[in-house]
């Protein structure tokens, strides 16, 4: 497996008009497309009783984390989805792994 050098971590919650099974299946479709791109090694998403989403998106390298978002902006899929959440709040950033630690 590839060894992943970048976490993307993104902390959102959606609109009031989207309920957590919603969410659940919007973020569940956004895999269609962040798989296909080129460095994504893997992703976790998981959220809390209270509807806030946490994303942690493993690349093999920023500039392959930096053009998927990119392509996601011009994607209209995606642009639906990310519509639907709420950017007030938002927390969306990149991180350089520097320690790694497994059982």
């Amino acid at each position: 497996m590839e060894h992943s050098k970048i976490i993307e971590l993104v902390l959102w919650e959606f609109r009031d008009n989207v309920n957590i099974q919603q969410g659940k299946e919007y973020v569940l479709k956004l895999n269609e497309f962040v798989k296909m791109q080129p460095g994504f090694i893997s992703r976790i998403t998981s959220v809390t009783k209270e509807g806030k989403f946490l994303d942690i998106i493993y690349w093999s390298d920023l500039a392959s984390a930096k053009k998927a978002s990119e392509k996601a902006m011009e994607n209209e899929m995606t642009t639906t989805i990310f519509s639907t959440m709420n950017e007030k709040g938002m927390i969306f950033q990149h991180f350089e792994i520097f320690n790694m630690i497994n059982k």
